[in-house]
């Protein structure tokens, strides 16, 4: 189902494997049974695996990682496990994602906190954990990362901001929380648009007015 990519034995390593290296095809069958046990929440399973050297941190051919894949599960229990395994909390995905923009964007505060704690990062250029959690309209966790230090206007590479997006998205009680706290209604993107214009254009008519009554432009 995954590839998973490995490098060549050195001469050495085969020299020395029946007592130090694991067979590639053992790794590969250890990987898939540990992201079997993952997907099906088989938690006593992924212990067993992890106690016998199973790496956390292989990804598949998407680049998700298995804390990535808990995540998406919304297995807080599973998370907690990977972490004291030693899951890497800010290895990103094909697309540039890590498991906190994920957790961000599902709306699932408590792992989003105890990935922030554990060191996940939260202000990075580009797309970031705040731009996820405005797009996915979750109040609660935007307010958890600007209190961490993301920057409120940050934008990703063209330009768009968390004010843009909970704007789009008609998420009228993130707009609230991101313009409480000093979001620029006022910026645009690379191709002109702002938050205004989007909720305009999409008729959000409640949101339109949260912008305007904020100092927004049309």
């Amino acid at each position: 189902m995954m590839n998973v990519s490995r490098k060549p034995f050195s001469l050495a390593c085969l020299l020395l494997a029946a007592s130090l290296c694991q067979p590639p095809l053992a790794a590969a069958g250890a990987y898939e049974d540990l992201r079997s046990a993952v997907e099906n929440d088989q938690i006593s399973d992924i212990a067993k695996l992890l106690t016998q050297g199973a790496d956390p941190n292989t990804p598949d051919e998407r680049g998700n990682t298995l804390l990535m894949v808990a995540v998406r599960h919304k297995n807080a229990k599973l998370v907690d496990l990977l972490i004291d395994a030693g899951a890497k909390l800010n290895l990103r995905n094909k697309y540039g994602e890590t498991a906190i923009m994920l957790a961000s964007y599902n709306g699932l505060y408590n792992i989003v906190e105890k990935l922030y704690i554990k060191g996940a990062e939260i202000n990075h250029p580009g797309w970031n954990p705040l731009l996820y959690a405005a797009t996915g309209g979750h109040p609660k966790i935007v307010q958890l990362l600007l209190d961490g230090g993301a920057p409120i206007n940050a934008t990703s590479d063209n330009g768009t901001t968390a004010l843009m997006m909970a704007a789009r998205g008609n998420h009228s009680d993130t707009v609230k929380v991101l313009l409480k706290n000093g979001a620029d209604p006022n910026i645009s993107n690379e191709l002109g648009g702002t938050a205004l214009k989007w909720a305009v254009a999409r008729q959000h008519h409640n949101t339109a007015e949260l912008l305007k009554n904020s100092g927004a432009k049309q």
